[in-house]
């Protein structure tokens, strides 16, 4: 049997924090699988405003399960998944668990994730994040937020961070680590992901741990679908680039360059009311992405209160 500690950074969201942690409650535990569960509320907000809550969340705790609050202030994204790691790690547990406090999940989302990683051996698994919005958005808003599915137990070169297992020893014999230079632009996890595989850790995919991630009003829009798909491709070339993949950053920047050039042609289809009328536009932005990538212009999404 294996000891969890589930792990929540949290910024300024304690009603999504709140909604994840009662879906966490309800969970279905498989006790051949499951010993003991802790839940790690990590506040990376200078004014503490998960406290509360989670004070409320520790009240009303099932005896399944334990809650602990910590605020860290020092605002970053790869500080916050850092600290995590730091904390769980000090309560000896088997198994660190990833999810964001934009998302809750489902019942049986704790038994297949920890099944998928015991049964493969596996170093890390992931399940996916299936948005939920917050008011209905056309499908050519909502059709560009669905991740891509893959069978059940499929090994993976990639990782993200919004619903993921790792095995404790894995962590410590390799001392991960997030790399703070992704603090305010995003694609910690993915650089993440890069620095796992170097030390040939073995991914796999739960595809029944489902979580859901809340899409606000906010998000649901084209002005964040064009930030957010600019600041991937601006991302990734500079990762490239960090990587020394010299054939990676020219493949890059002729798809760069391709992808301008076809949104440019493909604007004439943006007056037209169908799922995919926005290619264009999302195209151009996933081109200038990686133009201003290989300048290292990058992008600090979340220099601000941007999550």
């Amino acid at each position: 049997m294996n000891h969890l500690v589930i792990g929540i950074p949290t910024y300024k969201r304690p009603l999504m924090l709140e909604k994840l942690v009662n879906s966490i409650y309800t969970c279905n535990i498989e006790r051949k699988f499951i010993s003991a569960i802790d839940i790690l509320i990590v506040d990376n907000d200078i004014e503490q405003t998960a406290e509360v809550t989670s004070l409320q969340l520790k009240n009303r705790c099932p005896l399944t399960f334990n809650l602990h609050y910590h605020n860290y202030p020092i605002k970053g994204l790869s500080n916050v998944r850092n600290e995590i790691i730091e904390k769980a790690l000090l309560l000896e547990p088997d198994f660190v668990v990833f999810v964001d406090d934009d998302e809750y999940v489902t019942r049986d989302w704790l038994n297949e994730l920890i099944y998928t990683a015991v049964i493969n051996d596996g170093d890390m698994a992931m399940g996916p994040v299936i948005p939920k919005f917050e008011i209905e958005a056309s499908k050519a808003i909502s059709n560009w937020f669905f991740p891509t599915r893959h069978e059940n137990h499929k090994k993976l070169d990639f990782i993200m961070t919004g619903n993921l297992i790792m095995r404790a020893k894995f962590l410590k014999d390799h001392q991960l680590q997030f790399d703070t230079r992704f603090n305010t632009t995003g694609s910690e996890d993915f650089y993440f992901g890069i620095c796992v595989l170097k030390k040939n850790g073995a991914i796999y995919y739960a595809s029944k741990a489902i979580a859901y991630e809340c899409i606000s009003k906010k998000r649901a829009t084209l002005k964040w679908l064009i930030q957010r798909k600019y600041r991937g491709a601006n991302s990734f070339m500079y990762i490239l680039i960090l990587e020394k993949k010299i054939l990676g950053v020219f493949k890059k920047l002729v798809i760069s360059f391709i992808y301008f050039n076809l949104g440019v042609v493909c604007l004439i289809i943006l007056p037209f009311k169908f799922k995919y009328r926005y290619f264009g536009i999302i195209k151009i932005a996933e081109g200038l992405g990686g133009f201003t990538g290989l300048m290292n212009l990058r992008y600090n999404e979340y220099l601000k209160d941007n999550r």
